[in-house]
């Protein structure tokens, strides 16, 4: 999935448990994406950005599910 441009109609169609996994995987990516821009700066700083707004999309999709199941 291409966590750049996600929609949250497309995370409403995906189960929680897949949701938590892609949350899984940002958290990853974003780990490496600040190393990089520490060791070479100006490269990559727009990722983060991007992929902060796609986590928390997905983190609002995945409470919204949890507190429609609940």
């Amino acid at each position: 999935m291409d966590y750049f441009k996600v929609t949250a109609t497309e995370l409403r169609s995906k189960e929680v448990g897949e949701l938590t996994g892609a949350v899984k995987e940002i958290q990853k990516l974003l780990a490496s994406i600040r190393m990089d821009v520490y060791t070479a700066p100006a490269v990559g700083v727009g990722k983060t950005k991007k992929l902060k707004k796609s986590l928390a999309r997905i983190l609002t999709v995945a409470n919204e599910k949890s507190r429609k199941q609940g």
